[in-house]
């Protein structure tokens, strides 16, 4: 389970960095290989420079579906690939939310054929929506408050929010320990949603290219489980493995 490795990994490699996988292949460079190759080496080689200071790899599906068969075929392929080498958990950032039926449809393809350990899953179509893959024993981070400006357009209205918090904890306490939550890094609503999150974890997205405050938000979860991560501020950098070891060690000093 998720929980489980998050817990080993993050104590092995004194880490709380995500890297996220956003592998755009239209910013992926040798374009004389083909299309399949360009991403599951370009993931292939950002794993093998990170995996030592990461607590999970999170593989955004839009970046894998854009790409076609080939992408889906990459994104299969990496998922196996990280599994085969390292013990490091795999979050599928998918933001699926759809009616009873077809979120089993879902969670059988996420869950049973990719093996992933976590999946993001948009919660406003209520528990049934959810439930298919809590009940397949894997783990899920529902979107509480995004990152992205429009944000306020729902989420931050008539504290929406605080009211989706109450129904991921009521349901982490169903489904122990199976539940986090998404709290972007450029809002400062933290505070308010540690009254009402007792042990889930933070998957926090914004710190870096969407201007999220890594000071900021590390005093407000420094006594809760978290994950910070980074995506674009890694994969697309000059020196991937000198990256990720500043951000965990900016993390790590500010806590």
């Amino acid at each position: 389970m998720f929980y489980k490795k998050y817990l080993k990994i993050k104590e092995k490699n004194n880490s709380h960095v995500c890297v996220g996988l956003d592998s755009d292949y239209k910013k992926i460079s040798n374009e004389e290989k083909d299309l399949y190759k360009r991403i599951y080496d370009f993931n292939k080689d950002i794993v093998e420079k990170t995996n030592k200071h990461v607590c999970c790899y999170k593989l955004n599906s839009a970046f894998y579906e854009k790409a076609g068969v080939e992408g889906m075929k990459a994104m299969e392929d990496t998922v196996n690939y990280i599994k085969e080498n390292t013990e490091i958990p795999i979050i599928l950032d998918v933001k699926r939310s759809d009616i009873l039926n077809t979120a089993k449809a879902y969670a059988d393809y996420f869950v049973d054929k990719l093996q992933a350990d976590s999946v993001t899953l948009n919660p406003l179509m209520g528990r049934d929506s959810i439930t298919p893959y809590l009940e397949k024993k894997v783990h899920v981070f529902i979107l509480v408050l995004t990152s992205n400006p429009s944000a306020s357009d729902f989420i931050m209205k008539n504290d929406l929010y605080i009211d989706l918090t109450n129904f991921s904890q009521v349901l982490n306490k169903e489904f122990e320990n199976q539940v986090g939550i998404v709290v972007g890094a450029t809002n400062d609503k933290f505070k308010e949603i540690n009254k009402i999150n007792e042990n889930m974890i933070y998957l926090i997205p914004g710190i870096g290219a969407q201007g999220g405050d890594l000071k900021k938000v590390l005093e407000q979860v420094k006594d809760k489980e978290f994950v910070i991560n980074s995506s674009r501020g890694v994969i697309f950098s000059e020196d991937p493995k000198k990256s990720v070891i500043e951000l965990k060690n900016n993390i790590n000093g500010g806590l």
